[in-house]
């Protein structure tokens, strides 16, 4: 029997790479490795949930008692509140999401006002004249 090189396979094929897994052997994500969830973004996410759930029971108060509108507010509020259970997410996150909301919808104002007017066909709103220029005494 020759003797063969170390560095070569006995049957022929392709060396594999040092830390490859061996031929044969899935090479996707193992479970040691899988993504863990962002507790962070979890957390905002449920204080966002949180003040939409409030909200919803805010409008429930416009509507008739017993209406289908306000029944289908109530089942909405009590499957949200499955996931959010009272307490589960601090006041303070809770007005600071709201906060957050509201510092949104008032720098987003001006782009939606100008969407709008662009759909009305108005266009931009026109730009005041300049003043005239000082008269010569």
């Amino acid at each position: 029997m020759p003797d063969m090189p170390a560095s070569m396979p006995p049957q022929g094929g392709p060396v594999p790479a040092p830390g490859a897994p061996p031929p044969g052997q899935a090479t996707g994500p193992s479970p040691a490795s899988a993504p863990s969830p962002n507790r962070g973004i979890e957390a905002a996410a449920l204080a966002k949930l949180a003040v939409h759930a409030t909200a919803i029971q805010q409008l429930m108060m416009a509507f008739p008692i017993g209406s289908d509108i306000s029944r289908d507010l109530r089942e909405a509020v009590n499957k949200l509140a499955k996931h959010v259970p009272q307490g589960a997410v601090s006041p303070g996150m809770q007005m600071t999401e709201a906060q957050k909301m509201l510092m949104q919808q008032r720098q987003m104002a001006p782009q939606n006002a100008a969407a709008q007017a662009a759909q009305m066909g108005g266009g931009a709103p026109a730009a005041p004249p300049p003043p005239p220029p000082p008269m010569a005494a």
